[in-house]
C-alpha cells in the first residue's frame, strides 16, 4: 500500500523538465496554498484507503501481503476468499484514485495555476535549494 500511495504522490506533483524555470513571487504563492490542499486530500486519500481495504474485510498487512503473493510467483497464492476480498478493495482504491486526481487538479486549478504550472514547481524545487526554501517559507 506505501508503494500506491507513493506512487500517487509522484504522479500527482512530478513532471520531467529539462530547463530550470523562474517563477514569479505570486505563482509560487498560489502553488504554496495549492500544495497545502493538495497535501490534505493525499491525507485523506490514504485514510480512505484504509477504509477501503477494511471495508472488504482486509487489513493493510494482509492487503499488502496478498499484492505481494499476486506478484511474486515464489510467494504462496492467497485463499479465493481472501482474494476476492483483495480484488474488492483493489476496485474501490482505483475509483478512489480517479477522484483524487480530478479533486486535485480542481484544487490546484481553483487556485490560479494550470497543473503543469504546479507540477514544474514541484519538479524544480526538488532540486534547486532556493526554491524549496521559498517554498518552505511559503508553506509553514
Amino acid at each position: 500500500m506505501r508503494k500506491i500511495i507513493l506512487f500517487l504522490l509522484l504522479v500527482s506533483t512530478s513532471i520531467s523538465w529539462s530547463q530550470k524555470q523562474n517563477f514569479s513571487e505570486e505563482v509560487l504563492g498560489k502553488f504554496a496554498k495549492a500544495y497545502i490542499e493538495v497535501r490534505t486530500q493525499n491525507m485523506n486519500y490514504q485514510l480512505n484507503m484504509i477504509t477501503a481495504i477494511e471495508k472488504a474485510g482486509l487489513t493493510s498487512d494482509s492487503f499488502n501481503e496478498i499484492h505481494m503473493s499476486l506478484n511474486d510467483p515464489n510467494r504462496e497464492n492467497p485463499t479465493q476468499e481472501n482474494k476476492l476480498k483483495y480484488d474488492n478493495a483493489l476496485k474501490n482504491i482505483k475509483n478512489l484514485k480517479k477522484d483524487i486526481q480530478k479533486s486535485i487538479e480542481r484544487i490546484i486549478e481553483d487556485n490560479g495555476l494550470k497543473v503543469e504550472t504546479y507540477q514544474a514547481i514541484a519538479e524544480e524545487s526538488s532540486t534547486n535549494v532556493t526554491l524549496k526554501n521559498k517554498i518552505n517559507n511559503l508553506i509553514n
